[in-house]
């Protein structure tokens, strides 16, 4: 009845219901969306979902990640990470693309995962604004 085969090459996607609580890390190859509580890390080849109201206490790895929960942890994503409105990041964040909407909350610094961009130095800044 709830067997089902999985083709070959078929990834499957994790969903993480909103009462659960779980403690360690969540390693998958496709999609991943949190509803509940982890405490650990979140590691995904594809997407990151973290709905409102889920809780992530770790760092939080993947493709893309959109964020409309709290993660107090460091944020990695390969491509795209969005903070919606009622999302909040307490942590570190390396992107190739950010985007944060009004009313959402990030504490923490912001590293920009394309190569080509070159760091600006304080002293750079400093001699600019004289």
């Amino acid at each position: 009845m709830f067997d089902q085969p999985e083709k070959e090459g078929e990834v499957q996607e994790t969903i993480v219901g909103a009462d659960v609580n779980l403690t360690g890390d969540l390693n998958s190859q496709g999609d991943i969306t949190i509803r509940g509580k982890i405490k650990g890390q979140v590691r995904t080849k594809n997407s990151a979902f973290i709905n409102e109201g889920a809780v992530v206490e770790g760092s939080v790895e993947g493709q893309n990640i959109v964020i409309d929960g709290t993660i107090k942890g460091n944020i990695n994503a390969k491509e795209d990470l969005e903070i919606n409105p009622a999302g909040k990041v307490y942590g570190d964040i390396e992107a190739k693309a950010l985007i944060i909407k009004k009313g959402a909350i990030f504490v923490g610094n912001s590293k920009s995962l394309d190569e080509k961009t070159e760091p600006v130095k304080s002293k750079e800044v400093k001699e600019e604004k004289k």
